[in-house]
């Protein structure tokens, strides 16, 4: 069996760079028909990572949006609150300013009559606390 002339003709070096040059061609052609070597499982770990950052950023959306509507029926109950309070003061004013300008404004009430409507102010503050509260802090406490 005779030996090529190439093979004899190789330094050390060239054994090298020959076998390296082997080993690249081989390790493309690998990839290239899909093998992968991952002793450390490093891509398992980035999958992993990625699809808990998912999650993670999942769970974070859904909170936003819970906020949002939560803010969002926050301001529609406020908004009412404020119509009913600015309806309730204009009608306050109109009635003050007829109650002012009647006939009998400055004829005082009869006892009975104003017992009868203290009582109904008691019964509507045990019906209504709140309202009673926040009546005695007004101007005419």
């Amino acid at each position: 069996m005779r030996v090529p002339d190439v093979l004899r003709t190789l330094t050390p070096w060239g054994w090298g760079l020959t076998l390296a040059m082997i080993l690249v061609v081989v390790a493309m052609a690998g990839r290239g028909l899909g093998l992968r070597w991952d002793p450390f499982d490093l891509a398992g770990r980035r999958l992993e990572a990625a699809e808990t950052r998912a999650e993670t950023l999942d769970r974070d959306l859904a909170a936003r949006r819970l906020e949002t509507e939560g803010a969002a029926d926050q301001a529609e109950r406020v908004e009412a609150r404020h119509q009913t309070l600015n309806a309730v003061a204009a009608t306050t004013a109109r009635t003050l300013e007829r109650t002012k300008q009647a006939d009998d404004a400055d004829v005082p009430l009869e006892d009975n009559r104003a017992d009868h409507l203290r009582a109904h102010d008691r019964e509507l503050c045990r019906l209504a606390p709140a309202i009673c509260d926040a009546a005695a802090l007004g101007p005419a406490g």
